[in-house]
């Protein structure tokens, strides 16, 4: 039971960063509330930090060059003794080409000796522990991160395609493999199109978040972070949602979106249209009777500004598309569409605040 709990918490790239220190705060805050609540863990989580120590500060091979340095710091040294004696590794001291070949020969036959104990001791260690015990194998860990403003598209070695909208960041390991269960920790938002595997090729592919996981097998959705909550909108296939505060799965279908907080049982579902939550992908944003409330916070959270809204402007809502390659594009489309003027000063938006004084 431990032995399997060890392995599920090893392969958590989000659990190893914490061990090792790494993790984002929001991350540390969630795995010391998780041993809070869990005490029993604590000899686990010691045995697991150990195990991470002893593989991060493995048996080193030695750098050539750097024993070539150190080997030609102590043949200058032994040189510098031996001339008293007009000795030089036993050839003439005034053939100078004889001097140099033998003295790198030396070099050469020391590093590789040196070299070769390195190897044997590497892969000795190594079948001296496969004999004694299981090898839980620690992933390479993974993070990106943009910008505000900023989108990022990358492709999994299974066929995935995961794009980070500005202001977000996403850890995983970098060993996904056909077969076996993939899981990232997002912090921000982020659209995935998952690879449909075959049958004997399939796995689970999870995203963690603060507030709880999404876990799919096949399919597209979008996930969202921001505002102290986490969004989820699919646009096909199937997932299931599992927030921090339950140990109930809720399955989305297409067209749903799913609004959940961390500690909190409710899950929130509603019908959408999947297009005003993923549209960001293609460059433009698309509201339809949306309030300038939430087209504000939309802005905020992907370029990084503050919005002021003129008191004329508050209650209003927004349909149409704006393209968002930049900010300066995104606030020269809806100037026109609000038939405002918005004005920039430092990192806020002022929208419509000479007409009307908030």
């Amino acid at each position: 039971m431990n032995n399997n709990k060890l392995e599920q918490l090893l392969a958590d790239s989000s659990f190893v960063l914490w061990l090792r220190g790494e993790c984002s705060t929001k991350e540390k805050k969630r795995w010391d509330e998780w041993l809070q609540e869990y005490p029993d863990y604590q000899g686990l989580v010691r045995e697991a930090k150990e195990i991470v120590v002893a593989v991060d500060s493995e048996y080193d091979i030695p750098n050539p060059k750097k024993e070539l340095e150190r080997l030609d710091r102590v043949i200058d040294e032994y040189e510098s003794r031996q001339k008293q004696k007009n000795v030089i590794f036993t050839f003439s001291s005034d053939n100078q080409p004889y001097r140099m070949i033998g003295r790198w020969a030396a070099a050469a036959a020391i590093i590789i000796a040196v070299m070769l104990g390195g190897l044997m001791g590497y892969y000795a260690n190594k079948t001296e522990q496969s004999a004694s015990q299981k090898i839980v194998e620690i992933p390479k860990i993974e993070k990106y991160q943009t910008d505000y403003g900023e989108k990022l598209t990358f492709r999994l070695s299974d066929g995935s395609r995961i794009t980070l909208n500005g202001n977000s960041s996403l850890t995983f390991s970098s060993t996904v493999e056909k077969g076996l269960n993939t899981e990232v920790q997002l912090e921000g938002e982020a659209y995935f199109n998952i690879a449909h595997l075959e049958e004997e090729d399939q796995r689970t592919f999870t995203v963690q978040t603060d507030d709880g996981s999404i876990q799919v097998l096949g399919t597209r959705f979008m996930v969202n972070t921001f505002r102290n909550e986490t969004k989820t909108v699919l646009e096909e296939g199937k997932v299931a949602i599992q927030n921090t505060g339950s140990s109930t799965d809720y399955e989305l279908t297409p067209g749903q979106l799913a609004r959940f907080k961390s500690h909190d049982n409710k899950i929130t579902v509603k019908e959408v249209n999947t297009q005003l939550y993923t549209s960001w992908i293609k460059d433009k944003l698309i509201f339809e009777n949306t309030s300038m409330e939430e087209v504000s916070a939309r802005i905020e959270d992907t370029f990084g500004v503050e919005i002021i809204l003129g008191h004329s402007y508050r209650n209003e809502t927004l349909s149409g598309s704006i393209k968002s390659t930049n900010i300066d594009v995104l606030i020269e489309a809806l100037e026109e569409i609000l038939k405002a003027d918005i004005e920039q000063h430092d990192n806020q938006l002022l929208i419509g605040i000479d007409r009307q004084r908030k």
